[in-house]
């Protein structure tokens, strides 16, 4: 009776067992079929994000690609330029020279010029000495044959003199320089020496005439202005005389005479 129990109880062991081992192999089946399809799904992803990342491989290949071409374009453009600017190189090296040469030149006529403008000084100089000799010449010989010829028309002048300068207000600067001055109680003569006369020594002369009118020596007086020319322009003469001047001729150093002024036309006094 014992082991009929015994039997009964191992094969209700052997029975529990077997549904046991199932039931584990159920599950063991369910857990592999979770574990397929989680690996499934692991690995359709993994392949989506590798087919992903290999089309952003490629796009990036092939913006590198375009990135090269560019760098390409970019690095024959340097090397364009590499040359051109060795050609202007070039250019400036040569234009560099030309004008090292240019420098030399004028350096040479830099000397040339120095040479000439001591020449200059020497012959300044020298027209200076000229000028005063010529002044003594007028004032020696010149001047009294022009107050004899002024004389003769009664202006009976008692006061003569030569190389006049006249200061300013203020005594620091000329107002006026006269070659020749004639004076007496009622009228003056201004004379200016003139080589050749010129238009435009008559305009410049009428501001220094004006100018005399500013000096208290000449109050009262009638001022008249004179040129002693040696050689004058039909035009210049004529220009003076219409201007109202007196025009002394000197034919030689020792002869004066004074032209007469075109009908209608007299002396002007300032």
């Amino acid at each position: 009776m014992s082991e009929a129990l015994n039997a009964e109880s191992v094969l209700a062991s052997i029975v529990e067992l077997r549904a046991s081992l199932a039931e584990q192999g159920k599950r063991s089946e369910q857990a592999n079929a979770e574990l397929r399809a989680s690996i499934d799904k692991s690995n359709a992803e993994l392949r989506a994000s590798i087919a992903e990342q290999g089309k952003r491989i490629d796009e990036q290949g092939k913006r590198m690609d375009e990135q090269g071409k560019r760098l390409d374009a970019v690095c024959e453009r340097l090397d364009d330029q590499g040359k051109r600017l060795d050609t202007v190189c070039e250019r400036l090296d040569d234009q560099g020279k030309r004008l090292d040469t240019v420098c030399e030149r004028l350096d040479e006529q830099g000397k040339r010029m120095d040479k000439v403008l001591d020449e200059l000084r020497v012959n300044n100089h020298r027209v200076g000495d000229l000028s005063n000799k010529v002044g003594r010449i007028v004032e020696k010989i010149v001047l009294p044959g022009i107050v004899d010829k002024f004389n003769e028309r009664g202006f009976k002048f008692d006061t003569v003199s030569a190389n006049v300068e006249f200061l300013n207000e203020k005594k620091n600067g000329k107002l006026a320089e006269l070659d020749a001055l004639l004076e007496n109680g009622k009228f003056v003569i201004a004379v200016e020496t003139k080589t050749e006369l010129t238009i435009k020594d008559v305009n410049t002369y009428m501001k220094r005439l004006q100018a005399l009118r500013k000096i208290s020596r000449f109050k009262g007086k009638k001022i008249y202005g004179a040129f002693s020319t040696a050689i004058a322009e039909q035009k210049s003469i004529k220009y003076a005389l219409e201007k109202g001047f007196y025009v002394l001729q000197q034919p030689d150093v020792m002869a004066v005479r004074i032209i007469d002024f075109p009908k209608g036309r007299s002396a002007k006094a300032w």
